[in-house]
């Protein structure tokens, strides 16, 4: 009968054929580990300060005075860091509620465009921290926008919204500058009232414009009424200058009568009195003779 045979008398005869093998594998582990671990120390020692950024570094928790612009710098690992702090125009969103002098409730939007200054990284990272736009941004721009909006009336407001705006940005980008932070540009949105005094608003604005067409209706008949009283003296003048001067020539019209005249008397004549057809001066009929 056969005798079985040990499944692990392969490995016994492997290793005893190959007596170096075990300790080669061993060594090929070791030397991989290594690797391993040196790759990582030296992917750590070298750090990339990307376009746009500026590096902070912290040494042993000690922050570097001087900033480190874009480039390829070497640290030690464990003990040294570069955090990188962004440079780049950034925009914020947002809304808020604020009141007018007038005690109008109104919502608020807002946009803005900032930039953290390079020479300011350091004092930012070491003052407030990496998460500065976060804390420093909206607490800003509300405090500006409630100081600026609440020395507007509700409907001045939406009169000077600009005006407003301006004086908003100017605020924020005073206080934002104590901190190395360049605001390029802020706009008010949206600016939303409750739904009563915006109703309230609309009758205003629907009588303003009634009243203003009402008023031009006025001034058209009153123009046109002093255009026909101009016309009327014009005419009133005219009829003055033409009686006057028939009045002074009636000797000039009578002659051109006579001139004209064929020595035809009318076959008819009204009234009874038998008068003269024409009331000629001797004068005339003497040099017409």
């Amino acid at each position: 009968m056969a005798r079985a045979q040990n499944p692990n008398s392969n490995i016994v005869n492997l290793h005893e054929r190959f007596p170096k093998m075990e300790g080669f594998g061993k060594k090929l582990g070791l030397i991989i580990f290594a690797l391993m671990i040196g790759g990582y120390f030296f992917l750590s020692t070298v750090i990339v300060v990307d376009a746009g950024h500026t590096g902070v570094k912290k040494t042993l928790g000690k922050v570097d005075p001087d900033a480190y612009p874009p480039g390829v710098y070497i640290v030690v690992p464990v003990m040294s860091s570069i955090t990188q702090l962004d440079n780049r125009v950034m925009r914020q969103d947002g809304d808020t509620s604020v009141y007018t002098k007038d005690v109008q409730q109104a919502q608020i939007k807002f946009a803005i465009n900032y930039s953290l200054d390079p020479s300011a990284t350091v004092k930012m990272y070491t003052d407030v921290g990496t998460m500065w736009e976060d804390k420093l941004i909206p607490q800003v721009v509300t405090s500006s926008r409630k100081n600026v909006i609440g020395q507007w009336a509700a409907m001045d407001l939406i009169a000077n919204r600009l005006k407003a705006q301006n004086g908003i940005e100017e605020m924020i980008a005073a206080d934002l500058k104590v901190h190395g932070i360049s605001v390029s540009a802020f706009a008010l949105t949206n600016s939303d009232f409750q739904d009563q005094f915006e109703n309230a608003v609309e009758a205003k604005v629907v009588a303003v414009q009634s009243a203003e067409m009402a008023k031009n209706q006025t001034v058209q008949i009153e123009e046109q009424a002093k255009q026909r009283l101009i016309a009327a003296r014009a005419d009133a003048e005219s009829m003055m200058i033409q009686n006057e001067a028939l009045a002074k020539n009636q000797s000039l019209i009578m002659y051109e009568a006579v001139q004209k005249w064929d020595g035809q008397l009318p076959k008819i004549t009204s009234g009874g009195s038998g008068g003269n057809f024409l009331n000629i001066p001797e004068g005339l009929l003497s040099n017409g003779k």
